[in-house]
């Protein structure tokens, strides 16, 4: 009776092993370490970069997605996510600026004319470092509202930690660049 029962238990570890050795071979247990890896990565946000050196950082929680390819200006975000650092209303307008610690820190910028806007009247958001005069990316964007819009947001720039930026919005009435009320917020979020 000893020998059956030694028998039979080799015939359950020969079992276990050919078991094991099947899910390796069609990649089961692969299959699970790497979606798990996966999953991971997607939660907590995931960095692409591409052959231009272009760096693309998504994050999982929001549809948010911001750029840091330094060659063009960037397509304005869907819409400034995070912690609102400063806020000013004046002339039937406010404007926010926003902050993400995303991309060694995003400021991001956003508009609203509280009463009408009739087409071609539009608002034109700009957001910049303080110490920059130009208008060129990365330093500087700037993005036209729609005509009749009574909002515009999600004008950014990225690496902001610790530096000071500028934002301004300005109401064309007419449609027509010259007669506009602007507000604006100057040397904000310098760390």
């Amino acid at each position: 009776m000893a020998e059956g029962k030694g028998g039979g238990g080799s015939a359950v570890l020969v079992a276990v092993l050919i078991g094991t050795g099947l899910a390796l071979a069609d990649g089961g247990l692969t299959t699970t370490s790497t979606t798990t890896g996966t999953t991971t990565g997607t939660t907590t946000g995931t960095t692409t970069t591409s052959e231009s050196g272009s760096t693309t950082t998504a994050r999982s929680s929001s549809t948010v997605v911001v750029t840091s390819d330094m060659t063009t200006a960037p397509t304005p975000l869907s819409s400034c996510s995070c912690c609102m650092v400063s806020q000013t209303t004046e002339n039937d307008i406010t404007l926010r600026l926003y902050y993400d610690a995303q991309a060694k820190g995003v400021n991001c910028v956003s508009a609203v004319h509280h009463g009408t806007v009739t087409a071609p009247g539009y608002l034109l958001i700009e957001i910049r470092f303080a110490d920059y005069t130009g208008s060129s990316w990365p330093q500087y964007a700037s993005q036209t509202g729609a005509a009749g819009a009574s909002e515009v947001t999600g004008t950014y720039l990225i690496d902001t930690d610790n530096r000071c930026v500028s934002a301004a919005v300005t109401y064309y009435p007419t449609g027509a660049p010259g007669a506009g009320s602007s507000v604006s917020l100057a040397k904000v979020a310098c760390g």
